[in-house]
């Protein structure tokens, strides 16, 4: 039985011969009121004290101590309270039988107890075995890699029972290597191939290399990991062993495959990813410059005599396409910039207002105009706020939701830009007039199966870069079209007052 067996029957040595002691004072004092000539007490009630003391020395003690102590309160009933006393001569048959009955049931009866102390070692052993796998259990499905999950669980068996346990990795150049738990020296690298040839527990408590000082469990085939048990002067529970080996094995098998699975998602994204992108590229980006490369041809050829008004036109064109290029170009980069995820941001407290008034100004400076209106609340400093952002990349964001709204506007309509705060939420809203958005629409990125519709370009990606951003920046995109065809998108980030963060409240 090993440490942490925790057998609340069993004693130490310390405890034991105080049970000796009880034992014998017991015994002494039983035969103490049964001689003396007051106490009344008969010979039935003396032997009935007797196989109290034969059941107590029973459950505390082992069998072969109540063994000894009815052996003993026979003699002491013989010797002192049957005639003739003071000698172990019977004189008669009732005598006889009185001592073989008791011996008897006080064999019969200690043998029940043992059994009895037996059945409830093993349920509370197993009770506690079932607890402790259950926490173990609770414990490695928290854990993500394999060295945190074998690190939390040597830790968690020193803990509970106070074993030194290691997992150890043997590599092909036949090198050991600790890969949780504390240092093991002098183990031999042979005698762990061996067990990892043999899939067999070897070393203290096995028939295997039964003098070593450890015991060694392999994980199973085809780990090179080894349990290591340092197991001292007690022997191992070999079944309890192995049990806690084929959990840690199963464990570090789960995470291991896990981690396959998402590096084989991501390598099928990045190549899904790569593979939509240049799908965009020669959609996005064919289609604008052959329009610019065929009004520039017009413009150059001498002998086509163009109207004051189709120059205009044609130069029109080409602003225009070239304009729908930077966008495309801004967008894909922007996106390739988020896919990278939120080491790539740049992060710092910007006043909204700010970032706003610089996305509208360059749309009011356009030639011609762009009918843009733009709502801010009045200025309050005591009630100034500010968003932990990358200022760029929601400026870009904007800009590309300010040029979908300008896009699907309904003629002669202008598109509003508003901020509002309605806590827990700083807003950003674009909202214009138009055919909104189609029901059970879902954002999602570029489906390289689906074909642009005729004289229709992009594949959609403003929105799923906006979206992107927002979940790196943990905020919220919504997107709703109303009865009367208007149509807003807002954008929800976490915001501090400025009063706050200056005084320290949130940093």
């Amino acid at each position: 039985m090993m440490p942490g067996d925790l057998d609340t029957f069993s004693l130490s040595k310390q405890s034991s011969w105080r049970m000796y002691l009880a034992l014998v004072i017991a015994m002494a004092l039983v035969t103490a009121f049964g001689l003396y000539p007051f106490s009344g007490l008969n010979l039935s009630v003396v032997s009935l004290l007797y196989m109290l003391c034969v059941l107590g020395a029973a459950f505390f003690l082992r069998f072969y101590h109540a063994l000894l102590t009815a052996v003993v309160a026979v003699l002491l009933m013989n010797y002192c309270f049957i005639e003739p006393r003071y000698t172990l001569r019977i004189a008669s048959l009732q005598s006889w039988v009185m001592l073989i009955v008791f011996t008897i049931l006080a064999l019969t009866v200690s043998r029940l107890m043992q059994r009895l102390k037996m059945q409830t070692l093993e349920a509370q052993r197993a009770a506690q075995q079932s607890a402790f796998f259950q926490s173990l259990a609770e414990l490695l499905a928290k854990h993500s890699s394999v060295d945190s999950l074998l690190t939390a669980a040597c830790e968690h068996v020193r803990r509970v029972f106070g074993w030194r346990v290691s997992v150890l990795q043997l590599s092909e150049s036949q090198a050991l290597k600790t890969l949780a738990g504390a240092a093991v020296n002098g183990l031999e690298a042979s005698s762990v191939q061996w067990a990892l040839d043999y899939q067999r527990a070897i070393g203290a408590g096995t028939p295997d290399w039964p003098t070593m000082d450890v015991c060694i469990l392999p994980f199973g085939f085809p780990q090179r990991e080894i349990l290591v048990v340092a197991t001292g002067t007690d022997g191992p529970d070999l079944h309890f062993l192995q049990l806690l080996t084929d959990q840690l094995a199963q464990a570090t098998t789960n995470v291991r495959q896990q981690l396959a699975l998402a590096l084989a998602a991501r390598d099928a994204s990045e190549a899904q990813f790569k593979k939509t992108l240049l799908t965009a590229l020669s959609h996005d980006m064919r289609t604008p410059l052959t329009a610019i490369l065929g009004a520039v041809n017009v413009l150059a050829d001498r002998q086509i005599e163009l109207a004051s008004s189709q120059s205009t036109q044609l130069l029109h064109s080409i602003q225009a396409e070239a304009t729908y290029l930077t966008q495309a170009t801004e967008n894909i980069l922007t996106l390739v910039k988020l896919d990278a995820g939120g080491s790539s941001l740049h992060l710092d407290w910007q006043s909204p207002q700010e970032v706003i008034q610089h996305v509208v100004q360059r749309y009011l400076q356009r030639t011609p105009a762009v009918p843009l209106q733009l709502s801010l609340p009045a200025h309050d400093s005591s009630q100034e706020v500010l968003i932990h952002v990358d200022a760029v990349l929601v400026a870009h964001a904007l800009a590309n939701l300010i040029d979908n709204a300008l896009h699907w506007r309904s003629p002669e309509t202008p598109v509003e830009v508003a901020m509002e705060v309605a806590p827990p939420w700083l807003v950003l809203s674009v909202r214009n007039q138009g055919p909104g958005f189609p029901p059970c629409f879902v954002i999602s990125a570029f489906d390289s199966h689906k074909q642009a519709r005729a004289g229709g370009r992009g594949f959609g990606l403003g929105l799923t870069i906006v979206q992107t951003l927002m979940q790196l920046h943990q905020g919220q995109l919504q997107l709703t079209t109303s009865d009367d065809h208007r149509t807003c998108v807002r954008l929800l980030f976490p915001f501090v007052r400025a009063t706050d963060l200056m005084q320290g409240q949130h940093l």
